[in-house]
């Protein structure tokens, strides 16, 4: 383990514990941190993301049936994530408690956020590159627990942050202690991609009362060009 991937760790960790309270307080406005969050999510989803799973799709081409499992694991992790948001909207939905609903979707971003902490740990990213993951990984969960929680404060306050923490907390300690690579990581990295693009995409492209497009767009462009840039001078 880096400290590197310790002190992501540890940002992670807070930044689940505290997220609603971060937007809410913080300097800038909250459209400007969401949309600052969803830019650079957007990002890196599309430059590094992306990218990542093609490498490793690539590293197993020669042994697997189809040379796109891979994506097939990214599709499913998208629908799985699809399922779930619709289900908070359906009839049968509507018939259960807030609290219930709510519950549920802690649950499946429990496992979400054990998945990104595993890879993250099981990684060893270092320097330069394990702060440009840092920070669109921290941006990513505040924006995630602050669309999770502002409906249900007093829950998320209560129950649901600590989940998410502890979710965080475990993942990164089976990612120490597990596997760095091989079919297990490999696959976990393509489904928690295809859930990565849906809530992206879902979540955070910021909503009319969540924009602020020139937050966005600028974050966007700016960290796809630093990441590219960087990609090509350290070879990422």
């Amino acid at each position: 383990m880096t400290i590197e991937s310790f002190i992501i760790g540890i940002t992670l960790i807070t930044i689940q514990l505290y997220a609603l309270k971060i937007v809410i307080n913080t300097p800038i406005g909250e459209k400007k941190l969401l949309s600052l969050s969803g830019g650079v999510a957007i990002s890196y989803v599309f430059v590094y993301l992306l990218p990542t799973m093609h490498e490793e799709q690539d590293k197993l081409g020669g042994n697997l049936a189809l040379d796109s499992e891979l994506y097939f694991l990214g599709l499913i992790g998208l629908l799985v994530y699809y399922t779930v948001y619709k289900f908070a909207k359906t009839k049968r939905a509507k018939k259960m408690t807030p609290e219930t609903i709510y519950l549920v979707q802690v649950g499946f971003f429990a496992f979400y956020a054990f998945m990104i902490s595993y890879i993250v740990f099981s990684s060893d990213v270092k320097t330069i590159e394990a702060l440009f993951y840092g920070l669109a990984i921290g941006l990513h969960f505040i924006g995630i627990s602050y669309h999770l929680g502002i409906d249900s404060q007093a829950l998320h306050h209560r129950l649901g942050r600590w989940v998410l923490a502890s979710a965080t907390l475990i993942g990164s300690i089976a990612g120490f202690f597990g596997p760095s690579s091989g079919l297990f990581v490999d696959s976990m990295i393509a489904f928690s991609s295809g859930a990565m693009i849906f809530n992206v995409i879902s979540k955070e492209l910021p909503e009319e009362k969540y924009a602020h497009l020139p937050t966005f767009l600028l974050s966007s462009i700016l960290y796809a060009i630093t990441l590219v840039t960087l990609k090509a001078i350290f070879n990422w």
